[in-house]
């Protein structure tokens, strides 16, 4: 069904409601950092068997989205720029993702008011919102910020009953790369196309790590990837890897380039972490929806910033909520033998991850 003009954020990709269904569930999937939605294209036909209408929005500057202005590109590369501490850079970019989060609600909204998504009826219906590697600060974005946004002829939290951080980044989290981990973006030896060519392969690879649980950070295997299951994009046809990857934005000088740099250099995804997890009293009348379930999904087999993401976060909440201080109910869960594109190589897996109620809780 087609939402308004005015919503920024379009949908690239939509299953449908399942035939007969009055109680299925909207699964909107927020794609990452060089892939867009249409990298999620194989759970599109699994849909209907799984009681759900699947959307795959694209994000702005992604095809079929309404692009950035010049302006606004410009802004972000100047704030990518510009130097930690500076006046005002770490409130403009406080700012900036507070407005992608109001554009990612009011897709929402929209979608709602267009038809075709049901209320949450326990366990049935409603939306399940995931958000994969960088996609997952759209989320942080949305929960930080939900609460100041207006309700008006949409609640909403009528709606919304699963928020999945999938396979979140340790640097999307606002964390600082530990000294001795690998990461090709960041090797001096590799020239500019070499680092991308690298980073494609990297990122996509599956990695025989050690036991996080126990040994964190020396568990991690962050350099040999295993030979097979071959890295995810070298099994891509170049056919698919058109459909589905997107690289000018993250180009120097565009615009999520510009936004995750000036994100990391003032501390704007820091800052959304804690927005997220970490509750705060709030006006009343307002809603931040913190009874809404969170389920944390990571793949063990995924580069190392994965499972790092997941011990991190886990830990810094156990410490906040033995001090005292109240953070969200998070559900954990592992996914064995899931790498990065998990989406892609086990479609029905993520799935039933994404949807289901007998994952695997930590």
């Amino acid at each position: 069904m087609a939402q308004t003009e005015t919503t920024l954020l379009r949908t690239f990709l939509d299953s449908g409601a399942p035939a007969g269904s009055t109680d299925y569930t909207t699964l909107v999937v927020i794609h990452g950092w060089g892939f867009h939605g249409g990298n999620f294209k194989k759970l599109i036909p699994l849909a209907s068997k799984s009681d759900a209408r699947i959307v795959l929005p694209n994000r702005r500057d992604y095809p079929g989205s309404i692009p950035f202005t010049t302006e606004e590109r410009a802004e972000f590369a100047r704030l990518a720029d510009t130097p930690a501490g500076s006046p005002g850079a770490t409130e403009r970019m406080e700012v900036v993702m507070k407005e992608r989060a109001r554009e990612f609600y009011d897709y929402l909204v929209d979608l709602v008011k267009a038809g075709g998504v049901v209320r949450a009826q326990g366990k049935k219906g409603g939306l399940v919102l995931a958000g994969w590697s960088l996609g997952a600060t759209w989320l942080s974005a949305l929960l930080t910020h939900v609460a100041s946004f207006p309700v008006r002829d949409v609640d909403l939290k009528e709606y919304v009953r699963r928020i999945v951080y999938y396979d979140a980044s340790y640097v999307c989290h606002g964390y600082i790369i530990p000294k001795g981990l690998y990461h090709p973006l960041h090797d001096p030896t590799l020239a500019p196309a070499e680092k991308t060519e690298q980073f494609g392969k990297w990122v996509s690879a599956y990695f025989a790590h050690g036991d996080v649980e126990r040994s964190g950070i020396a568990a991690l295997e962050s350099r040999h990837y295993l030979e097979s299951p071959s890295p995810t994009i070298t099994r891509m046809t170049a056919d698919e890897i058109a459909e589905s990857a997107y690289p000018a934005p993250g180009e120097q000088g565009g615009s999520e380039h510009g936004i995750a740099m000036a994100s990391i250099t003032h501390g704007t995804y820091a800052s959304l972490r804690k927005g997220a997890f970490l509750l705060r009293d709030l006006p009343s009348g307002t809603d931040d929806w913190r009874d809404v379930e969170i389920r944390y999904l990571w793949g063990d087999a995924s580069t190392w910033e994965m499972p790092l993401a997941y011990r991190t976060l886990f830990e810094e909440l156990e410490e906040t909520r033995k001090a005292g201080r109240a953070v969200r109910k998070v559900e954990w869960v592992r996914f064995r033998g899931a790498n990065h594109f998990a989406h892609w190589d086990l479609p029905d897996k993520t799935l039933r991850e994404f949807l289901g109620d007998d994952a695997e809780v930590q």
